[in-house]
């Protein structure tokens, strides 16, 4: 009968005829009679891990996977992956655990761009793996960012062909808008020099008590935050921002639960517009607020 012996059946065999030899006498001092204690031990298996500061040419979809394609920034492409983390071993997934992705995200988003993401016509994404190799052990997540055609609603993934390593393009930047309530919240950007009755004044972060805005109380808590912000863009108190009214945009309610509780903040004319920017204007030159139905 032949026998084919692995490398653990040889070990097993050593070990027993050793075992045996110590019965009948005593081994010399040079013998070892610990056999692992010097083995080098075998490293963990690390499964794939994405890399930061590469472009994607897939549509964000929330999870991530080796096969997604990577191209030269220079190329054209979806995304751009600014940070990758790492979740705690015992996270499942959950909203806290999003929650403290997304702090991370945006985070380290400002310090690959040189600004806050949200100045532009930008979407932070926090990409995570697939069921199948979360389940396997992996536990990184992708802080991605990419562009959309419009921050106001009814936006369209776009694909550019620059890294934003270099900062966010010019054409890129959320400036002046025309608001417009009864078309569905739209405000469709137009340059500081063209009659425009709304304008960027900055953004912040809800606080993780703050509820998703969606009776008028709840928007009440949105739009005083951003009136603090006009204020500080118009260089007034936030008192005499009141003059003007304010449009607050959230990133929808999905969001909102994992995290994603940036609101961007717009000064707002309401039936006036204006053909120059308001920012550090201390409120002088600016057009009174007229009321529109």
């Amino acid at each position: 009968m032949r026998v084919r012996l692995t490398a653990g059946a040889m070990t097993v065999t050593l070990l027993t005829s050793l075992a045996m030899t110590g019965c009948a006498a005593k081994l010399p001092a040079a013998v070892d009679r610990d056999l692992t204690d010097d083995w080098v031990k075998v490293a963990q298996v690390e499964g794939y891990v994405p890399d930061a500061g590469v472009c994607l040419d897939v549509i964000p979809k929330g999870t991530g996977r080796y096969t997604d394609l990577t191209v030269e920034c220079s190329k054209l492409h979806y995304t751009e992956t600014v940070h990758v983390g790492r979740f705690a071993e015992t996270a499942t997934r959950g909203a806290k655990d999003f929650a403290a992705a997304f702090t991370e995200c945006d985070a380290k988003s400002k310090e690959y761009i040189g600004r806050p993401w949200s100045d532009g016509t930008l979407v932070l994404k926090v990409t995570t793996p697939t069921d199948a190799a979360w389940k396997g052990g992996a536990r990184w997540f992708r802080c991605d960012l990419t562009e959309v055609d419009s921050v106001s609603g009814g936006s369209n993934w776009v694909r550019r062909s620059a890294s934003l390593k270099d900062g966010i393009p010019a054409a890129s930047l959320l400036t002046c808008g025309k608001y417009n309530r009864k078309a569905n919240n739209t405000m469709p950007r137009v340059a500081c020099t063209t009659a425009h009755n709304a304008e960027f004044a900055g953004s912040f972060r809800a606080a993780a008590n703050v509820a998703f805005p969606k009776s008028e109380r709840q928007w009440d808590v949105i739009h005083k935050q951003c009136r603090a912000v006009v204020g500080r863009f118009l260089g007034v108190s936030t008192t005499t921002a009141q003059r003007w009214g304010v449009v607050s945009y959230h990133l929808g309610e999905d969001g909102w639960a994992d995290g994603n509780r940036l609101v961007r903040c717009y000064v707002w004319f309401g039936g006036s517009t204006m053909k120059k920017s308001a920012k550090g204007s201390k409120g002088k030159g600016l057009p009174n607020f007229v009321s529109v139905p």
